[in-house]
This record gives C-alpha cells, sequence and structure tokens, in this order.
C-alpha cells in the first residue's frame, strides 16, 4: 500500500452503507437513510514528511519469549527500511509512557493494571511485571519530574492519582482529585507540564447539548496543581480529547473524536439540511487536531467542523450544528477560531505524541505521531492507523497527517489489531500498543 495524505473520502453518487463512529457511547445504526452528494471534495496528495516514503508490508518478527497472538504471521505497512518486531505481549495495552531509567509503562483500562516492562537485550521480549493492579480503568499515563523526585501520574475513571517512582517500583500514592465524572467517554488521558496536570472530561453523550450544562461540563479540558490545588476548566466543547501532548513552543495540543450520526448542517440545494445522511456521515465531521489554550471552545455540540473547499483538511472554520444551535444563538460558530487539523471522520485518535526531544526528528522529522484506534460502526470500517505530522516552528503548527503505519485491517473490514498509541523510545523506534491484540510493537526506521 502506497503512501498516500491523510483525508476525507468521498465516494460521488454511491450510498455507502452504515455510519460513521467512533469510540461513541450513544450512536447507533440508522436504517432507510437517503443519499447526498458530499460538500467537500476529497483532499488532494501532498508531500511526504521527511523520511516517509511509499508504504509495503513488513512482516512482524517476534522478539525471543513474546506471544504473537493475533499478530502471529502478520505484517505492516511500513516505509522502506524500517523493522517491525512482537517486542512485547501485555493485554488490553493501551496508554504507555517511559519512565527515565528507561522502562515502558503501559495501561490496561478495564483490566485495573499498570504493567511495567523492562528492556533486556536485543531481540528478546522485555520482562513485564505489574507495576499497579486493583485500579479503575486506569488510561492516561505520564511521569514529570518534582523536588527531584520522579513522579507517575494516572488518570483513572474518577480520578487522578501520583506515585513516587524509582528503580521500577512506586511509593507514596496520593489523589490529586477525585468524585470526576465516568461513564460516557469517561476515559481520562493526562498531561503534565510545569508542575501542572492537564486532563479531560469527556462527553457523557454522542451529540447532547446536557453536556454543556452538566456540572462539572463534560467535553471539557481541565488543569489541577500537582498537590490537587487550582482545579479549573479551560476548555470546552472538546467531546472527546483522549490524546493530550504539549507542542515544541510549549503549547497543549489534543486530538478529539468527533461525533456520529452528524445531521447534514448546510442549507444548500440538496434538500438534505438537519436530515441524517448516510454518505454525509460517514465523511463528517472530521475529527481534530487543535491547540488548547485558555477560553478555548471547540464548538461541539453546537458548532460542526467544515471541510468544504479545504482540500488538505487544515484550518477548518466552523458551520452550525442544523438541531443544536440552527440560528447560531446559541453559540456564533464563526468566533470560535478553527481546527488546525481534520482527520477522516471516524479515525478515533486516541494516541497522540511530538517527537521533539526523542531522537526520531533525526530520521523521521520534527513533528507528532497521531495513532488511531478505527472507526466504531462505520461502514465499510475505517481503519486504524498511525499518521505522522510535521511542526513548522516558523508558524508553530502542524502540517497534514500521512499514513506512517497502516495493515491492522483485514480486506473484509475485519481487524486482527486496533492501534492505541505510538511513543518514540530512547533507542529511536517508535513503540505501539495494540488493546485488540494486547501487544506493544517496536517499529525501527532504516537508517
Amino acid at each position: 500500500m502506497g503512501l498516500r495524505t491523510i483525508g476525507v473520502r468521498v465516494v460521488a453518487g454511491a450510498l455507502l452503507l452504515g455510519v460513521g463512529a467512533c469510540a461513541s457511547a450513544a450512536g447507533g445504526r440508522d436504517a432507510g437513510l437517503p443519499a447526498v452528494t458530499p460538500a467537500a471534495a476529497s483532499p488532494e496528495p501532498l508531500a511526504a514528511g521527511r523520511g516517509i516514503g511509499p508504504l509495503s508490508p513488513v512482516p512482524l518478527t517476534v522478539a525471543g519469549g513474546a506471544d504473537a497472538g493475533m499478530a502471529s504471521g502478520r505484517s505492516l505497512n511500513l516505509p522502506e527500511g524500517w523493522t517491525a518486531e512482537v517486542w512485547a505481549d501485555v493485554p488490553d495495552a493501551r496508554v504507555a509512557a517511559w519512565s527515565p531509567d528507561g522502562r515502558l509503562v503501559v495501561s490496561t483500562g478495564r483490566r485495573g493494571v499498570v504493567s511495567i516492562l523492562a528492556p533486556t537485550s536485543a531481540g528478546r521480549a522485555p520482562t513485564v511485571t505489574t507495576l499497579l493492579d486493583g485500579l479503575a480503568n486506569p488510561q492516561g499515563v505520564v511521569f514529570t519530574e518534582q523536588d527531584g523526585r520522579t513522579i507517575l501520574v494516572v488518570g483513572e475513571a474518577t480520578r487522578l492519582v501520583a506515585w513516587d517512582y524509582a528503580g521500577g517500583a512506586v511509593t507514596n500514592r496520593r489523589v490529586i482529585i477525585d468524585g470526576l465524572p465516568g461513564g460516557g467517554h469517561g476515559s481520562k488521558a493526562v498531561a503534565v507540564g510545569d508542575g501542572v496536570v492537564y486532563y479531560n472530561i469527556g462527553s457523557g453523550t454522542n451529540r447532547d447539548p446536557v453536556d454543556r450544562t452538566s456540572t462539572p461540563e463534560r467535553g471539557t479540558i481541565w488543569r489541577v496543581g500537582l498537590d490537587g490545588t487550582g482545579n479549573r476548566m479551560i476548555a470546552v466543547g472538546v467531546r472527546n480529547g483522549f490524546g493530550l501532548s504539549f507542542a515544541p513552543d510549549g503549547t497543549l495540543f489534543v486530538a478529539v473524536n468527533q461525533s456520529d450520526n452528524q445531521p447534514y448542517p448546510f442549507r444548500d440545494d440538496t434538500g438534505q439540511y438537519a436530515k441524517t445522511v448516510r454518505e454525509y456521515i460517514n465523511e463528517n465531521p472530521v475529527d481534530q487536531i487543535s491547540r488548547i489554550t485558555p477560553g478555548t471552545d471547540l464548538g461541539w455540540p453546537y458548532c460542526v467542523p467544515d471541510s468544504r473547499g479545504r482540500k488538505d483538511l487544515l484550518d477548518l472554520p466552523f458551520v452550525n450544528d442544523p438541531i443544536n444551535n440552527p440560528d447560531g444563538r446559541t453559540l456564533n460558530c464563526g468566533s470560535i477560531g478553527h481546527t488546525m487539523v481534520g482527520l477522516p471522520a471516524h479515525s478515533a485518535p486516541l494516541g497522540f505524541a511530538f517527537t521533539r526531544g526523542s531522537a526520531l526528528p533525526r530520521t523521521l522529522g520534527n513533528g507528532a505521531l497521531i495513532t488511531t484506534h478505527g472507526s466504531w460502526n462505520r461502514q465499510p470500517p475505517r481503519p486504524p492507523y498511525i499518521a505522522y505530522s510535521a511542526w513548522d516552528d516558523a508558524t508553530a503548527t502542524l502540517g497534514v497527517p500521512t499514513e506512517l503505519v497502516t495493515g491492522f485491517q483485514n480486506p473484509d473490514g475485519s481487524r486482527w489489531g486496533r492501534s492505541v498509541a505510538a511513543v518514540p523510545g530512547p533507542d529511536g523506534s517508535i513503540y505501539v500498543t495494540d488493546d485488540h491484540a494486547g501487544l506493544v510493537y517496536r517499529l525501527t526506521p532504516g537508517s
């Protein structure tokens, strides 16, 4: 499979059988929906990032001592010269972070475990042990330094918790904040900067305005001190902002899973305004990558990213939601700024990590790794993939994402794997978690 720019694909004059979806709490299948010619055109191919060429199948080798499971005999599509290895088996592997002493910590969500992987020797699987057990849906994991100590922060279902970390073990557990809403898109992502923890409270619904009036408001990004003080909301209208990461300029970015079954928002000559149209919802609304600053509003569920005339899916404005905000009185969608980067609808981006500060800029470039989980109920399914988006220092923006890793989905739409997070390793490789196959892969760029 050759390299292609990530963008919305439009099938004109054909009915796409199924609805688009990310990991929704309240989406569903609708029958008998009319077709419509989409308003947005397909994106044109753009230049690839440094170090990326056409993708081709690379057989997965298996590190000694690892069980490849569903990945046995499989390949991933990678740039020329890259290698791919099943490095470790970790059931339900979700979010990953490297410790300062070179161990990989991996959360497992529903298993309630945070595992720690200690590298051994080349060609051998790491030693996998349990670092934490009995947790409630551990998802986000991040390391930080404070007063000479290494601290591990974990986002559980309804709280953020911190431990002191040293030598592959944790001590001194303390709760940073508790009583956060769970359910719906309740999984907590975390990022830490300057002693402050940033976290998400995802929506409880698919696209119901009740989330914007709940206490606390949902579909939001918050910040709180490591000591639990100063908790405050900094962004709203962020339906499911699971990926959080700091850009090279120090600003916070978020990757957002947008809504399912979005009614057609354009008052045009198609006659489909406010109707739920299969062909439109298969490709809309696009998922989002955007900068978050205090006061940011990404519009959900009152405003819809508008990709008409934006073939590269960059710098997208918003259009009024035809059900929740038809006249723009609830929220002026022209006043809330633009989405920096759009991704194909229902990609479901979960992992998001900048490469600066790692060894990857030497081989891949200075940018961001965007890891998607693939669609939930879209037909045909949107495949899981990992994309690379280059960072522009002059404009402090991300460019058009291009596919870096594909191949988790079979031609019939079934999947043997689902990528969750991709993080740069200290050895210059990319380490990818897969919660479907229960594996961690080691992908190494060519020289």
